[in-house]
C-alpha cells in the first residue's frame, strides 16, 4: 500500500480545489446564511424521508432534520428528553409512562400528541410494514402501546425490560403523524422538527431543508436552512472544506486529515471510538461454513496496524463482535495478539494449505472512509497465512444497493449503539440486514433474557455472553472501531459530532459569513 506524504495531500487537495472552482460543486450557494453539510455515502436509489427504513447516513441525517424523537440518547447513550419531558416505570419495568411536551405542532400547523406516538410504534413493529427497526423493538406488543390522554403514553410489557427508554431511541423512532403512510412520508413528510424538506426528490442534489418558524424549542434552529449533499471523494471533500463550499463535513477521510490538520480555517473535531468496521461472511456459505475458517480469519489480522494505517490511529481496535473492548459492556478488554502460525493450523484442520490455499473474494468499497484501506489491509495480512483474498473494490455509490447483502463476503459498517441494539440489529434472526446469516436461536434467547433482567449486572453479564458468541463463532470481522472526525469551517459554531454517524444535530449551528 502506497503512504501519502503531507506534501502529497496538500497537492491532491490543491487539485480538487481547481476542479471545482472549473466545475462547480453541486452544493446550493442560494441564501448565505444556509449550513451547508456533506456526508460521506451517496443517497442511492432507495434515498427517502421515511423513518421507518433508512438505507445509509444521508438519509438517517435528512431524517433527523425534519422530525423528532420522544427522546434523544447523548454520545454515552444516556436518553434525555425531546418529545418526552419525563418519563418512569413501575416497580418491575412491566409499564412505562412518557409525559409529552405540551403545545408542538406538526409542521402543517397541527397538534402533536399521544395517538402519534401509539401510531408511530405500532406502524414500526406491524410486520407488514418490513421496517428495520422490529428486531430491536421486539419486546413491544401492539396493543401495549397506550395513548392514557393526548399527553400521556404508556407503554404495557409482556414482560419487564428495564432499558425501554434507551431501546425505543434508535434511528428509526422518529414521530410520525398518525395515519402517515409511506407514499406521504418518503417525499413529503411532515414532521415536528426544525427543518421543513423543499422540493424534496432523491436524484436531486443538494437536498434543501428550510426553518420550521413555528418549531417548538423557543429560538432554534438558529440558521433558516441547511442544504445537503453527498461527497464521496476525499480530496473533493478537503476541497470544499478549504475553499468555502461546505461548512460541515459530517465526516472527513482519515487520509487527508494531516492536509487539514492545523489549517486555522477548519475546526477538526474528532469522537470517541464510533462506528464498526467489518468485514462480513455468510456463516452459512463455503468456505465461511467451518468456523476453524471463520477463527483463523479472525487470528490473521493485526488490529493494531489496521488502526494506526487505515485510520491514522483515530479509533480502537475490534473484537469481532459490535461493543468496543474500551466499553464496560465488553466481554473482555483484551484482544488476543495476532497469530498466523495458530491461523495456518486451524486452516490445515479444515483442509487448506500449500496444495489447496484458501481463496474468496472481497468486496468492499469506500463507503465509510478507510474502509476500502482497511480490506487492503486485509488481504495483505491474510497472505502471510496462504490465504488468497481477491479483493474487488468498487464504487462506494453502488455498495450498498448492489453489493451488501448480496455477495458472501462484504466490507461492511456499523453505528454505534447501546449493547441491546448493537447486538439485535444485524444478528438477531428476524434482523432486517441480516448480513452475516447468523440465525441462532440461542443467541436470541440471550438478548430476550437481557431485554428482560432487571438487574444490570445480570443484565450486562447476558449481554457478555452473546458477544462472546459472535467473537468465537460469528461471521463478522470487526478489526476496528473508527473515531468520527468532522471537519468545521472556523466561521461556523454550535456543532458538536456525535458518537451516531446518523446523529446530525443542527439546531444550534450558525454560520458567520
Amino acid at each position: 500500500m502506497r503512504h501519502l506524504t503531507r506534501h502529497h495531500l496538500l497537492l491532491l487537495v490543491l487539485a480538487a480545489v481547481a476542479v471545482i472552482a472549473s466545475a462547480g460543486l453541486v452544493v446550493a450557494q442560494d441564501g448565505e446564511d444556509c449550513i451547508r453539510v456533506a456526508g460521506v455515502e451517496a443517497g442511492g436509489e432507495l434515498l427517502n424521508l421515511d423513518p421507518i427504513n433508512q438505507p445509509n447516513t444521508q438519509n438517517s441525517i435528512m431524517v433527523g432534520a425534519v422530525f423528532n424523537r420522544l427522546l434523544d440518547l447523548d454520545s454515552s447513550f444516556q436518553p434525555m428528553p425531546e418529545l418526552a419531558d419525563s418519563w418512569e416505570s413501575n416497580e418491575d419495568g412491566t409499564e412505562w409512562t412518557f409525559h409529552l411536551h405540551e403545545g408542538v405542532t406538526f409542521h402543517d400547523g397541527s397538534a402533536f400528541d399521544a395517538a402519534d406516538v401509539v401510531y408511530t410504534y405500532q406502524r414500526l413493529i406491524d410486520p407488514e410494514n418490513g421496517s428495520e427497526a422490529a428486531a430491536t423493538l421486539a419486546f413491544l406488543n401492539p396493543d401495549g402501546i397506550i395513548a392514557d390522554d393526548d399527553l400521556t403514553v404508556r407503554f404495557v410489557l409482556d414482560a419487564p425490560v428495564v432499558e425501554l427508554p434507551v431501546l425505543i431511541t434508535t434511528k428509526n423512532t422518529w414521530i410520525v403523524p398518525e395515519g402517515s403512510t409511506a407514499d406521504t412520508l418518503e417525499l413529503t413528510p411532515i414532521g415536528t422538527g426544525p427543518f421543513t424538506p423543499v422540493d424534496f426528490d432523491p436524484a436531486t442534489e443538494p437536498y434543501e431543508f428550510v426553518r420550521n418558524e413555528n418549531y417548538w424549542e423557543e429560538g432554534l434552529p438558529l440558521s433558516p436552512c441547511v442544504t445537503f449533499v453527498a461527497i464521496q471523494e476525499a480530496t473533493t471533500m478537503s476541497a470544499a472544506l478549504l475553499s468555502g463550499e461546505i461548512d460541515l463535513a459530517q465526516q472527513v477521510d482519515f487520509a487527508i486529515i494531516p492536509a487539514l490538520q492545523g489549517n486555522p480555517d477548519i475546526q477538526l473535531m474528532p469522537t470517541g471510538p464510533a462506528t464498526s468496521m467489518v468485514l462480513a461472511m455468510w456463516v452459512d456459505t463455503p468456505p465461511f461454513d467451518d468456523n476453524r475458517v471463520r477463527q483463523a480469519l479472525k487470528m490473521v489480522i493485526d488490529r493494531q496496524a489496521m488502526v494506526d494505517t487505515a485510520l491514522l490511529g483515530f479509533g480502537v481496535i475490534g473484537d469481532d463482535n459490535p461493543i468496543p473492548p474500551t466499553s464496560p459492556d465488553a466481554w473482555r478488554s483484551e484482544v488476543p495478539a495476532r497469530d498466523v502460525e495458530g491461523a495456518i493450523a486451524l486452516l490445515a484442520e479444515a483442509g487448506y494449505g500449500p496444495e489447496n490455499p484458501l481463496t474468496f473474494d472481497l468486496y468492499t468499497a469506500d463507503m465509510i472512509p478507510g474502509a476500502a484501506a482497511l480490506g487492503q489491509l486485509f488481504a495483505q495480512q491474510a497472505a502471510e497465512a496462504g490465504i488468497n483474498v481477491n479483493l474487488i473494490i468498487g464504487p462506494a455509490s453502488e455498495h450498498w444497493d448492489n453489493v451488501w447483502l448480496i455477495q458472501s463476503f462484504v466490507g461492511s459498517g456499523w453505528l454505534a449503539r447501546p449493547a441491546g441494539e448493537a447486538l439485535a440489529i444485524a444478528y438477531r434472526s428476524n434482523a432486517a440486514y441480516p448480513e452475516t446469516h447468523w440465525y441462532r436461536d440461542d443467541f436470541d434467547a440471550l438478548l430476550d433474557a437481557a431485554n428482560t433482567e432487571p438487574d444490570p449486572d445480570a443484565r450486562r453479564a447476558l449481554f457478555q455472553q452473546a458477544e462472546q458468541m459472535l467473537t468465537e463463532e460469528g461471521g463478522a470481522l470487526i478489526p476496528a472501531f473508527q473515531q468520527i472526525v468532522a471537519g468545521l469551517s472556523a466561521d461556523c459554531t454550535g456543532y458538536t459530532p456525535h458518537v451516531q454517524l446518523s446523529r446530525v444535530d443542527l439546531r444550534r449551528v450558525e454560520c458567520q459569513r
